[in-house]
């Protein structure tokens, strides 16, 4: 892969920045980008849900950091907490009425949150859910078309505890038009337990985290962020990592295409932003890496030609349910694009 000759925009200068900050090894030096524009800094680390990781290493390097950017990185501590707050009370109702769950996507983001949080729990039981949150105190969206075909519904926390938080509950599939039934119960199986801030949560093993991601962030999605690439690159730099296990994985679940579209996207930002390309000769030799397009950073996240990619990807496991008679999975690919036409007509209604 040839880097780009262009020079950086200011938000690639600031997301380099970012990086150069988080990737840093404990014995290097800070980072240096002369005179950071500190509004456009706090908006791309929020927008990215890296604001607190950004603000808690310019502390440690004793760099003075402006009062609104302090603020911003602050409201953004407190939500932690109070998802942190959630997150125990779903874990200890969980274990009261013996429930098996997960969060897959919260280490992506903590000690930021994002805009919402996601609960995977392994049963298509909707009612599940009364017991799952009976501490805490929610309202339930009314259900989209969507919500229905992903088998996810939405509540919004209520009341003074992390006012405002809205918890996305995945009933035993995963993927935008809950497609991804059998991976679910692989990420049930393969599951680890995983500390946070005292809290003992259930999370994707790396492997099935990589999968997933492949599986998650291109296909039916605009754009990722800086905090799924962090995470991306955290799991490939993983000296244990078991990449035959993420390839047989994929390829047994459909996600082969749109893990090596997602690599593709990350690989090209890295050796942009860092300077080096990040897959390794294994790796690049095993994905196709040609053919997807470039995702362009902006402050909202890394776009790509989401109706190109979608397109491709859903009609490659569109296809693959035929082939294998998964009908179920084939009916809810062909609803999908409805489900989505639905939904933007919605928030077109909104505005």
């Amino acid at each position: 892969m040839t880097v780009p000759l262009q020079p950086l925009t200011q938000e690639e200068r600031h997301a380099r920045f970012i990086l150069e900050l988080l990737l840093d090894d404990p014995a290097g030096k800070g980072p240096a980008l002369d005179g950071p524009d500190w509004p456009l800094l706090a908006r791309l680390a929020q927008r990215h849900a890296v604001l607190v990781r950004v603000a808690d290493r310019l502390v440690d390097l004793g760099v003075p950091v402006p009062p609104g950017f302090a603020a911003a990185a602050e409201w953004e501590r407190d939500r932690a907490r109070a998802t942190l707050d959630v997150l125990r009370l779903v874990q200890a109702a969980c274990v009261r009425h013996r429930i098996a769950w997960m969060a897959p996507k919260v280490l992506q983001r903590y000690p930021d949150v994002g805009d919402d949080l996601d609960l995977l729990v392994f049963t298509s039981d909707v009612a599940i859910d009364r017991l799952v949150l009976e501490d805490v105190p929610v309202t339930c969206e009314r259900p989209s078309f969507a919500n229905r075909l992903s088998g996810s519904t939405v509540y919004t926390v209520a009341g003074a505890m992390a006012s405002g938080l809205v918890l996305d509950v995945h009933h035993g599939r995963v993927g935008p038009a809950g497609q991804h039934a059998a991976f679910a119960r692989v990420l049930a199986r393969n599951g680890q337990r995983h500390v946070l801030g005292g809290t003992e949560l259930c999370v994707p093993a790396p492997e099935d985290q990589l999968v997933l991601q492949g599986l998650e962030k291109v296909a039916g999605r605009r754009s990722f962020h800086l905090c799924d690439m962090l995470q991306t690159i955290a799991i490939l730099r993983r000296p244990r990592l078991d990449w035959h296990r993420v390839l047989a994985t994929a390829v047994a679940h459909g996600g082969w295409d749109g893990l090596s579209c997602y690599l593709h996207y990350v690989d090209e930002a890295h050796a942009r932003l860092v300077g080096r390309e990040l897959l390794a000769v294994e790796q690049r030799r095993t994905l196709t890496l040609h053919g997807w397009g470039h995702a362009t950073l902006r402050e909202a996240g890394f776009q790509f030609p989401a109706v190109r990619v979608t397109g491709w990807l859903h009609g490659r496991q569109f296809g693959r349910s035929l082939g294998r008679a998964e009908w179920n999975t084939a009916l809810r690919l062909g609803l999908w694009p409805f489900a989505m036409m639905g939904t933007r007509l919605a928030q077109a209604r909104t505005w």
